[in-house]
């Protein structure tokens, strides 16, 4: 039966001719292991396909879905790691494959008469890897390949007369944006793999016409199978068995593994292995791209030669790194077939091993210079570092992030709307010229409190205790104000009497207790509701002549009304307010924050107008602040480091 149905099919299909066709090729000398590197390649470029058409059913070229697309698979995708990990180091294996293939052409002298035509096609793939390399490394739309591509794209820019005109139609109008990323997927997938396919169809029909380049007197003969094949099969083993170690090895950033509660989440042995992108296996995926956050950019390793190129040709020679340099080696390495002719075919041998072993040398050696530079201990060097450093914590805080939700305005604003990242440098920008806030942002002449760990209740015992320290009161012009002197005389009473002394650090402690957690409200656990009673009931008896808590009308004597202190409203009214009756009122000095830019930035403005019309001019500065970087900076304060976006409302304190 199986014989009678292989040739029904070889009669209707003529495939046994097909496959001797493709297997059955005459080796001169016999099966050689340095003949493998082009079978290397194709095997390699075969992964690329594969990997690369199964990253096409989950990926999502789009400036604000890339991303995340790409972040899915990576870290939520069942095995994505490892697809999208054998095609990152597959795509950097062909590169290095190319060099070694080209040199061992050379070598063999297989550039020379009659085999020009297929030299000029192996350069032609070279080009077109070498793009695919370019095109692929920005679909993640992250910062590394953002900002990369931007070095190549305005180094084509800069070439004479075509160059903006070029760079236009490359990234698809003025700005880097949905187009650029449209049309760099369609030039990767569609558009370069079907030019490679071509070129790799005319390679092998014009290498089998003139057949393998072997020594004028080789010995033995030999066949492609079995021969050749389990060699070349051999060697692309060993070739993916060091892209799969290099994806295990793990390059990307770990993913924290905690439920909302803070404890670690018990993971199986299945989702361990199909889900280990979360521990950091496979490529690694920057943070969301964003043309307003700085970056370190440098190109990915096999194109930090031209980088370094760049460097020895600056100003008004930029043209000779860019085009004169790069482009003159390309002719010359398309002239090697031509020095070959005739007698000069020695010489031409010759030369094709000195040109192109003198290219990749040169090539390699700018490239560990490249690295040298940015390993060395100048300052430039050492800045670089730091911006990395600072890079690969942004890359990790938005893998962090993305396990949270994504905002529907795009992944870039994770960190935008990132209080842990974000708020510390709006609160340096906004704030900082007054007040403190630990080791996180210090102040060499404050003139407002410090405000680390506001609320808790160790600040709240501070300031009862010694609230003409600098981290309170003693740098604001309330340094020699009632609540400090009155401080003083219960702290003189209770130096004078034992009883008293105790009194007065029983109630502090109460009290310090109590207001900490006056922003939850009143606790159900009858444990907790009488320490919270006998807060409240130390409070009015100690501070209830000057604040209020839990008035309507919130207008105290003396100090801002406490209801709800240190809770995310209370910050909220203080930074918008701070001059209102449940606030400091005419002895405020803090400017007033409010948003005044849109629609409503001129009402804003009459609003505060309003007013302040009867409180001194130091209440009525004003200055703008958006409301998102309000709470941004809130939370930041609050150490609530939800992302601002959907969901719960922004004063919600986090679950528990």
């Amino acid at each position: 039966m199986i014989t009678a149905f292989r040739n029904w099919i070889e009669h209707r299909t003529g495939i046994s001719k097909l496959i001797n066709l493709m297997l059955l090729e005459h080796i001169p000398g016999g099966a050689k292991w340095r003949y493998v590197w082009g079978s290397a390649l194709a095997f390699v470029f075969t992964v690329q396909m594969v990997t690369g058409i199964l990253l096409m059913t989950a990926y999502s070229p789009s400036d604000t879905t890339a991303w995340s697309s790409v972040y899915y698979i990576q870290y939520e995708m069942d095995f994505g790691w490892l697809i999208r990990g054998l095609h990152h180091f597959g795509s950097q294996m062909m590169v290095i494959l190319l060099g070694v293939h080209m040199l061992q052409v050379v070598i063999a002298g297989a550039q020379l008469k009659p085999r020009e035509i297929n030299w000029w096609l192996g350069l032609g793939l070279m080009g077109v890897v070498l793009a695919l390399s370019l095109t692929g490394y920005l679909l993640p739309w992250d910062q590394k390949g953002y900002w990369a591509t931007q070095v190549a794209t305005n180094i084509a820019g800069g070439l004479p007369g075509i160059g903006p005109w070029l760079r236009k139609v490359i990234v698809g109008g003025p700005e880097y944006g949905n187009h650029t990323l449209t049309r760099f997927f369609a030039l990767h997938v569609a558009i370069l793999p079907g030019l490679l396919i071509v070129l790799v169809i005319a390679h092998l029909a014009v290498f089998r016409r003139h057949g393998i380049t072997h020594p004028p007197k080789a010995q033995g003969e030999g066949w492609f199978w079995p021969d050749q094949a389990f060699k070349d099969m051999v060697i692309s083993m060993i070739i993916f068995g060091l892209m799969l170690g290099l994806v295990i090895w793990g390059w990307g950033s770990k993913q924290e593994q905690k439920n909302a509660d803070g404890t670690k989440i018990e993971r199986t042995t299945y989702d361990k292995i199909a889900h280990a992108g979360k521990d950091g296996r496979g490529a690694n995926l920057d943070s969301p791209a964003d043309p307003d956050r700085p970056y370190p950019a440098r190109p990915e390793w096999y194109f930090l030669f031209l980088f370094q190129l760049l460097k020895y040709f600056e100003g008004n020679k930029v043209l000779i790194g860019t085009v004169i340099i790069p482009n003159g080696v390309i002719f010359l390495l398309a002239l090697l077939p031509l020095f070959g002719y005739g007698r000069m075919r020695k010489f031409g041998h010759i030369a094709g091993v000195v040109v192109v072993a003198s290219v990749l040398l040169g090539a390699a050696v700018l490239t560990m210079l490249a690295v040298a530079e940015d390993r060395g201990s100048s300052e430039k060097a050492k800045t670089f570092r730091d911006e990395v450093e600072h890079a690969d914590k942004l890359a990790s805080r938005s893998i962090d992030l993305a396990a949270q939700g994504i905002p529907e305005a795009g992944p870039r604003y994770l960190l935008r709307r990132d209080p842990k990242t974000q708020g510390i440098d709006l609160f340096k920008v906004n704030c900082a010229s007054c007040h403190t806030c630990g080791d996180d942002c210090k102040n060499d002449k404050p003139t407002a409190g410090d405000l680390s760990n506001f609320g808790s209740k160790e600040w709240v015992k501070g300031i009862l205790t010694e609230p003409d320290n600098a981290r309170f009161l003693g740098a604001t012009h309330l340094k020699g104000g009632k609540m400090v002197a009155w401080v003083k005389a219960r702290q003189a009473e209770a130096a004078k009497n034992e009883k008293r002394k105790q009194s007065w650090e029983e109630d502090v402690e109460l009290i310090s207790e109590w207001l900490s957690q006056a922003p939850r409200g009143e606790p159900k656990d009858p444990a907790r509701k009488s320490a919270y009673e006998k807060g409240l009931d130390a409070f009015k008896n100690r501070c209830a002549e000057c604040h209020t808590y839990d008035d309507p009308t919130g207008e105290a004597a003396d100090g801002p009304d406490l209801t709800g202190f240190g809770d995310a409203d209370y910050l909220r009214n203080m930074i918008v307010n701070p001059h209102g009756a449940k606030r400091y009122g005419k002895n405020n000095r803090m400017p007033i924050f409010r948003n005044l830019e849109g629609p409503l930035g001129g009402f804003a403005k009459e609003q505060v107008i309003q007013e302040t019309k009867d409180v001194g001019d130091e209440a009525r500065k004003l200055n703008h602040l958006s409301d998102i970087d309000r709470e941004l900076i809130i939370r930041w304060l609050l150490k609530d480091y939800r992302v601002v976006f959907g969901g719960d409302a922004i004063s919600t304190p986090p679950k528990k």
